[in-house]
């Protein structure tokens, strides 16, 4: 928002322009994604088109009783001193608007003064001469508040104040959704922290890379895993699965098959048989929950794979020449069905060679058969420069995933290259 722009709606008083200041807020919150950032647009909207000395953003906590100052034009020091003095419980405009969800204009610092007298000191230390105390409302919550001051006095004529309540509406939206984005990411933090291993292990003449990203919709945890570690006979262990549902009961459950094969791996036992291990845990201790893995060990020493899939989609295999293929060979039961006997494949693992394990959101968009996004997947991956190793594959991976439509379901990506 231009210059320009703040000449025709500053202190003079003059109309605001609705059309000019949804326009620019529209395209500044586009991108803002964090509170953080729809705050920096509230500044620059108080500064280049409201022309405000100062603004402040507080936001409620959740339980409504805390509150967050996002100070965005700080007042001097002598002022804060003299804020602070203020007596508890005294009248202001920031409890009044919040209590009673409706926006309050000041025009002149008289008329502010005769609703809020123990604010003398700190209002007058401060040189304003108008107030707008904001809330921010959506969905029937309050969410905060935005104050704003200037150092002349304003009229806040009728326009005026449907214009600055319309926005703080528009504001209280973004603001509600970048908080669900932040939320979101927080969960998604957590559960990375909690049960997704905190780094890959370096192994000989093996690359590893992983990638995990969370739905696009929805703040729901998932159930994919990966895991990557070496087993007691110094062999690379991979594994990726996804628990059937999402919540706190899938994180759960996703958490603990990953330790297991862990465990059952450090038994010294056969990939096929860490799957059947598995099945039964999560027979015995869920009630009607499935879940897909495949489980890869590999001997950098002589160079061989051996792979066993439960329920899971195939991995694909990228040799260092001729064409990519999945492995779809064999395939087992899901895990929690209580069916043992599964079966296991090896192939050779020769210098040049990858493997891409993932799970079903990489392949899977809305209105699109899955076959389609695996085809496009190997596709993609296959077309790679021989000299890529696991990362660039890794960030390919999640590349063609994210040029499809709209994402479903969680998913992780872990590659191995052999050097």
């Amino acid at each position: 928002m231009g210059a320009a722009r703040a000449q025709g709606a500053g202190s003079s008083g003059r109309a605001l322009s609705v059309a000019d200041l949804f326009a620019g807020l529209t395209e500044a919150l586009s991108d803002a994604v964090s509170t953080q950032q729809v705050a920096d647009v509230v500044l620059d909207v108080s500064r280049t088109f409201l022309g405000a000395s100062y603004a402040t953003v507080m936001l409620l906590d959740r339980d409504e009783r805390t509150i967050s100052f996002l100070r965005l034009l700080p007042v001097p020091e002598e002022v804060a001193r003299l804020m602070a003095q203020i007596p508890p419980g005294a009248a202001s405009p920031t409890v009044e608007a919040l209590n009673e969800r409706r926006p309050l204009f000041h025009g002149s610092l008289e008329e502010y003064l005769s609703d809020y007298p123990r604010l003398r000191a700190a209002t007058e230390a401060l040189g304003v001469q108008a107030l707008a105390n904001l809330p921010l409302v959506t969905g029937g919550r309050v969410l905060g508040l935005i104050s704003l001051a200037w150092t002349e006095a304003r009229p806040f004529d009728e326009e005026q104040r449907r214009c600055f309540t319309a926005m703080a509406g528009e504001l209280a939206v973004a603001f509600h959704r970048a908080g669900l984005f932040e939320e979101k990411d927080q969960v998604t933090s957590l559960l990375q922290r909690a049960v997704l291993p905190g780094a890959l292990p370096h192994y000989r003449d093996v690359e590893l890379a992983a990638r995990y990203l969370p739905a696009e919709a929805g703040i729901d945890i998932g159930g994919d895993w990966y895991d990557a570690f070496v087993g007691p006979d110094g062999s690379l262990w991979l594994s990726v699965g996804d628990v059937g549902g999402h919540g706190t009961e899938a994180a759960s459950l996703m958490g603990e098959l990953r330790h297991a094969v862990r465990a059952a791996a450090f038994a010294r036992l056969e990939p096929a048989a860490v799957l059947d291990v598995v099945d039964r845990l999560v027979e015995a201790t869920t009630a009607g929950m499935v879940a897909t893995a495949v489980i890869v060990r590999l001997d950098d020493a002589t160079g061989t794979v051996t792979l066993a899939n439960a329920g899971h989609l195939p991995p694909a295999y990228l040799p260092s020449e001729g064409r990519g293929r999945f492995l779809e060979d064999p395939l087992g039961p899901l895990l929690g069905l209580g069916q043992s006997g599964r079966e296991q494949s090896g192939l050779t693992f020769s210098a040049g060679d990858a493997l891409v394990l993932y799970t079903d959101g990489l392949v899977e968009n809305r209105g699109e058969d899955l076959t389609v996004g695996m085809a496009r997947l190997l596709a993609g991956l296959a077309a790679r420069p021989a000299s890529w190793g696991a990362d660039p594959l890794a960030d390919r991976a999640l590349a063609i995933s994210l040029a499809g439509t709209e994402r479903l379901d969680d998913l992780c990506v872990l590659v191995a290259r052999r050097r």
